[in-house]
């Protein structure tokens, strides 16, 4: 695991300052503390840092083909990078070290741009190709590892996180209206958008190419859903099983010590049940609560009672109330204003896991690719709630409804909100309904609020519209695989484990178990009211009752209550009307209304208020133009 940076100018004869590249890769730092690494040729510069994981003393960056004119700088891991070792070697091929990177450098020697499929993992890296002066950047199929890049006339500079390409000089800060939108719509700012003008993400696999100035941005990978698989139930659950065992393995390589987040939910206990299946020696496992108050988030005593079962090496943070102080440092890490509170527990059980291992296994994905939200289930119930009478809907039920306050803490009142929920959006289109359960603020909002901004309207289209798939929960998943997942639930759990210089691993996401929840049957994934049903057929016999009969939480942190007590402060001072109003983004009434609900319980804008903080603090800490 690293972070890479680089520069390429169109001007040839103009040659990179090598100091430049210095200044970025020292704002990463945390990616990579065990070494770093430079190249310049000119008009190409290429830096990183590293975090040894994989031959400790032969895998320095950046590494050369034999010539010495294709160079690589690389992000991530390659796990079926020992299956080439040997087939390079009879190609001809001279290997120095036992590094993955250095393997990915020889395949793309071999096989030109066409190697993209032999890659197994998580990625974002940099080839200099000047045997055919050509500059290949690529992230992997997922988007597990974030990769952003910048353009203007002269230069094209990328980097693993947005600080980094803000270090080099004269970088063009001006916010992007249109990226603004739709963080405000969604919570995050979906692929290739940032909240910066002039700098994109590379999205989930596509690699940019430039060759003799010209730039392309090309995709190399797309599930398809269009293929079911004609098994029955008990071999499509024991294959599920097998690939994620044969996952969980690839993910155990390393030449250092590694451990597993347990949340005490399917997902990461079924990866730790793997690791045992697979004689991992010592497990570690890592799991962080709430005290008294907030029980609603607490899942220690599950988590704590499997470590048990399973003899772990188990640890367990409590979370105080006073880590809002801990919020300026975490906007700063992650580099993008974000409403997921998930932020929060996954850079404190990171930072714990960090005392003892280096790699950690988490369970994220699971969800996305076999139905495991209940909005899957929301769109699906709609369909029936449609059925009542409009005016029955609106006049009597959601009138008596709207008598109850609003508090996620509370149990019943969390089902009134659902409640409200579905017959609100019952009479919407696919789209308009998942967008209700997905957005933060509706377009209408945000024309309110923002003062500018550029609505993206036909954002839920072009992915329902690109999906092969025929059934409707296929595209909401799809949808979700290629927006909140990378961009949302894979950048916090990036940019929270690297903040503490821990590598996060995914064995949910290796594509090969992608590609095969795409072609499982959609009444296996939700059956009935079961979400997730045929992973929970996978486990049924492998982890006990109470993981697989326990209510999904989820995992988030108290922020709503955080909101009215700890971090009532904070909210204050960042969203003072006078300080809204000199800054001139948005509507500094809206923005007190939105206050006033909230306090007063006539609304639920918990997700909202945490974006409205995140992004003043965002916008203070990276000095953003309007």
């Amino acid at each position: 695991m690293c972070g890479i940076v680089g520069v390429y100018y169109f001007d040839s004869t103009r040659r990179v300052n090598p100091d430049y590249i210095r200044q970025m890769t020292n704002e990463i730092v945390h990616r990579g503390p065990d070494d770093e690494g430079w190249f310049v040729d000119n008009h190409v510069g290429l830096g990183m840092r590293r975090l040894s994981i994989i031959d400790l003393s032969g895998g320095h960056q950046p590494i050369f083909n034999e010539q010495k004119d294709m160079v690589i700088v690389f992000n991530g891991e390659v796990y079926n990078f020992i299956d080439y070792q040997d087939h390079l070697v009879q190609k001809g091929h001279y290997l120095k070290t036992r590094t993955d990177t250095e393997v990915i450098l020889h395949l793309y020697e071999e096989y030109g741009l066409n190697f993209f499929e032999k890659l197994n993992g998580m990625f974002g890296f940099a080839i200099w190709d000047a045997r055919n002066n050509r500059l290949l950047i690529a992230r992997d199929r997922i988007g597990i590892k974030p990769l952003y890049y910048y353009k203007d006339d002269e230069k094209i500079v990328f980097a693993s996180e947005i600080k980094a390409i803000l270090k080099y000089p004269g970088i063009d800060r001006a916010i992007d209206f249109a990226g603004l939108s739709l963080l405000f719509r969604h919570g995050f700012t979906p692929a290739p958008y940032t909240v910066f003008k002039n700098i994109k993400k590379i999205p989930p696999a596509h690699y940019l190419l430039i060759h003799d100035n010209n730039i392309e941005l090309r995709n190399y990978w797309k599930v398809s859903y269009a293929e079911k698989l004609l098994k029955n139930e008990k071999e499509i659950a024991e294959e599920l099983y097998d690939l994620l065992k044969d996952s969980v393995k690839y993910r155990l390589i390393a030449d250092v010590p590694l451990g597993a987040f347990l949340s005490g939910g399917m997902d990461s206990s079924g990866i730790v049940h793997l690791m045992s299946e697979l004689n991992v020696n010592t497990i570690n496992t890592y799991s962080i609560g709430f005290g008294k108050g907030y029980e609603f988030y607490n899942e220690l005593g599950t988590a704590g009672r499997f470590a048990k079962d399973k003899n772990t090496n188990h640890h367990e943070i409590l979370v105080n109330p006073d880590v809002v102080d801990l919020f300026p440092k975490l906007v700063w890490y992650l580099d993008e204003p974000l409403a997921d509170s998930s932020f929060v527990v996954t850079y404190l059980v990171s930072e714990l896991a960090r005392e003892t291992v280096t790699v950690i296994l988490s369970g994220v994905g699971g969800d996305e690719l076999f139905g495991g939200y209940r909005r899957y289930l929301n769109v699906q119930l709609n369909k029936y709630i449609s059925l009542i009478p409009a005016g029955v809907r609106q006049k009597v039920l959601l009138r008596i409804l709207n008598r109850f306050p609003v508090d996620r803490n509370n149990t019943f009142l969390n089902y009134i909100r659902l409640a409200r929920g579905y017959l609100n959006s019952s009479h919407l289109m696919l789209d308009q309904q998942y967008s209700r359960y997905t957005s933060i603020f509706n377009n209408d909002f945000i024309s309110e609020l923002l003062n500018t901004h550029e609505i993206v309207s036909d954002f839920y289209e072009q992915y329902f519209q690109e999906c092969d798939a025929s059934d409707v929960l296929d595209m909401l998943m799809y949808f979700d695989l290629k927006t909140s997942l990378p961009e949302q639930l894979l950048l916090l759990t990036d940019k929270m484990s690297m903040a503490k210089s821990l590598e996060a691993r995914v064995p949910f996401l290796d594509h090969r178990l992608v590609e095969f929840a795409a072609k499982v049957p959609t009444n296996l994934k939700i059956h009935g009211l079961t979400l997730r049903y045929i992973q929970k057929k996978a486990f049924e016999s492998r982890l006990p009752s109470y993981i697989l009969k326990k209510k999904k939480k989820g995992f988030g942190a108290p922020v709503g209550t955080w909101i009215r007590n700890e971090l009532k402060g904070l909210v204050h001072d960042l969203l003072a009307p006078e300080h809204v109003r000199q800054q001139g983004i948005f509507d500094p009434q809206c923005v007190q209304t939105i206050l006033s609900d909230h306090f007063q319980m006539r609304q639920d804008y918990t997700d909202s208020i945490l974006l409205l903080i995140t992004f003043q603090l965002w916008y203070q800490q990276y000095h953003v133009t309007v």
